[in-house]
């Protein structure tokens, strides 16, 4: 039944298979059995990595995390682009990456309370930084204004309701233009404005 895994090749197999799962099957179809049984090794072999479920799936927000920092961070990455664009390369990627695995960021976003584990919590934080950091270039090279915790917030609450609109079909996920045209609109309410700044 075994496919003599290594000890760090059967994490990550099991990981793989588990989000596999969780795509077709929802939480209700994801058990460290059903797993193993996926995976073609005995029964026991997932709780030598995973206590029981509940650590399977914050297992899994945490690999979620880790794959979409280091996707915010390619786009966020100014190099030669100006500030806009770089903005409009990461909410394509964060809108993609939603759309792309929409079950995994279902269940990434449960996990945004404080009452986390320490690796938890840093994969998040680290998650976005990369975002926070250009959000910051944002506000010292006076394209947007106000605070960053709140740009931030606005920011990714507008991507959020992208994601939520085209993985209900409302609108087409690789409509990039969408993206590009509701960020620069984004961008104008939170732009620094004379006359508010007089008021």
């Amino acid at each position: 039944m075994s496919k003599g895994y290594h000890h760090g090749d059967l994490r990550a197999a099991l990981l793989t298979k588990a989000e596999e799962l969780l795509q077709t099957s929802g939480e209700s179809g994801l058990s460290l059995r059903e797993l193993a049984r996926a995976v073609e090794v005995s029964h026991s072999a997932p709780s030598r990595h995973f206590a029981d479920k509940a650590a399977l799936l914050e297992a899994l927000a945490v690999e979620g995390f880790r794959r979409l920092g280091s996707e915010l961070e390619a786009a966020a990455a100014l190099g030669d682009r100006d500030f806009v664009p770089t903005l409009h390369d990461v909410a394509v990627s964060f809108v993609r990456f939603s759309t792309e695995n929409p079950a995994l960021v279902e269940l990434m976003s449960r996990y945004r309370r404080e009452d986390v584990t320490d690796e938890l919590r840093h994969a998040r934080a680290a998650s976005f930084a990369p975002v926070a950091t250009l959000i910051d270039i944002g506000l010292s090279e006076n394209e947007l204004s106000g605070d960053a915790r709140t740009v931030g917030t606005v920011f990714f609450a507008t991507l959020q309701g992208i994601f939520v609109m085209a993985n209900n079909k409302t609108i087409d996920p690789l409509n990039d233009e969408l993206i590009v045209r509701v960020v620069d609109s984004l961008l104008n309410g939170l732009a620094p404005h004379p006359s508010r700044s007089g008021s």
